[in-house]
């Protein structure tokens, strides 16, 4: 085999050619993995996932102006306005905020040490919860009532109450494991339930409670003068939130997105498409790179032709023929795709320590993501060059 090696490949190498395949490749499949590594990365910076509900949804408001001081109704979407938006072409599904209509305190104790606050109760169809089924269920005499909150509440908690009153800080799975003393009145009856919080949004403003229970106390708990009306406040699942047909259309009735939701998706949409391009860019690198190698190997085995025609008949046969060929690429790409994950890997040593600086919470994933992507690359690329090399040959 070392002499056919001789023979065919050391006296016809073109090393300038091979040179340029191994820094095109270096380069394209470097872009193509920091690209893939860096939104892995940075893309839950832009996009949080609460784990509890589904993120390509918005709630929507009305714009208060001064008069909606005076005019409360003026605030709500009655029914015709919920139809009119359940038939647009960018919505998916409607739903409505169901508010609570009794009183409702809640206490927690920590270390001897405890608050009590009042607050509120509301609910969203149960479609639009992403949990599991039996941590979001309530049937009336149920002592134990399911609660999602939102993220800053515990920012609150940490950095406002236990830092002022010299409290230990706690974390989410300690705030799951805790139970709150959640009192409800209303309609001549009081009771005390637990509460449980299983799960902490980061894009919803309010205390969520299963539907199941928000309907059964409003019924239960709360009065006939204050019956439910028309919702303050939508949900909406949507395709694409970054739809440019989505502002306008809030523009124009006056409806606002909380959480700045519409922009939100514009950044995730233009940092998928950022994203794309770079990867695209490196693939079309890759490719170029690719078939300036096998291109290479195809001038080398031309010239070799005579020789592989009387290697032929001496017996070999075509696969210890193209051997030393496909070893050539081969190797050549794994010093490719290991020069290109080095240097994916040095350059996510830079960027890490910024996003944790600037988003406290970040916790940096693993690099699976550009090591399946490098493996990925480097066996389809071997793949494409050895049957060609191989096809080469036979037709020689």
């Amino acid at each position: 085999m070392n002499l056919i090696r001789k023979l065919l490949l050391y006296k016809h190498l073109s090393w300038t050619q091979l040179t340029g395949f191994f820094i095109a490749g270096l380069v394209g499949m470097g872009i193509v993995l920091f690209g893939v590594q860096a939104w892995s990365d940075v893309h839950p910076f832009f996009s949080p996932d609460d784990g509890f509900i589904k993120k390509d949804y918005i709630v929507i408001t009305k714009r208060i102006g001064t008069l909606g001081l005076l005019n409360r109704q003026g605030n709500l979407f009655t029914p015709d306005e919920q139809a009119e938006l359940a038939r647009q072409p960018f919505v998916d599904r409607v739903g409505a905020f169901t508010a609570s209509r009794f009183q409702v305190s809640a206490g927690i104790e920590v270390q001897g040490s405890g608050f009590a606050t009042d607050m509120f109760f509301e609910s969203v169809p149960d479609e639009f919860v992403d949990t599991k089924s039996e941590q979001w269920t309530f049937s009336p005499g149920d002592e134990e009532i399911p609660i999602v909150v939102p993220r800053n509440y515990l920012n609150l908690y940490n950095f406002g109450f236990a830092q002022s009153r010299d409290l230990p800080k706690v974390s989410e799975g300690v705030i799951g494991m805790l139970r709150l003393t959640v009192r409800v009145a209303g309609n001549g009856r009081r009771d005390t339930y637990k509460g449980k919080i299983t799960g902490f949004s980061n894009r919803l403003n309010t205390i969520l409670v299963p539907r199941a229970f928000m309907t059964w106390a409003n019924d239960y708990y709360g009065s006939a003068a204050n019956a439910a009306g028309n919702p303050a406040r939508l949900i909406i699942e949507t395709g694409n939130p970054a739809n440019k047909e989505i502002a306008r259309y809030f523009q124009e009735r006056g409806y606002e997105a909380e959480n700045d939701k519409l922009n939100d998706g514009s950044v995730v949409w233009f940092l998928n498409l950022l994203t794309t391009f770079v990867v695209g860019i490196g693939l079309l690198i890759c490719a170029l790179a690719l078939y300036l190698l096998t291109i290479s190997i195809y001038l080398i085995i031309q010239k070799n032709s005579e020789k592989l025609r009387n290697l032929s008949l001496l017996g070999y046969r075509s696969r210890e023929i193209a051997a030393p060929y496909q070893a050539l690429v081969v190797g050549v790409n794994i010093i490719v795709a290991a020069l290109s994950l080095a240097g994916t890997l040095v350059a996510r040593a830079f960027y890490i320590p910024f996003l944790t600086k600037i988003w406290p919470e970040f916790s940096p994933g693993g690099v699976w993501p550009a090591l399946l992507c490098g493996l990925s690359l480097f066996l389809l690329i071997c793949l494409l060059n050895i049957v060609a090399v191989r096809a080469r040959i036979k037709k020689v």
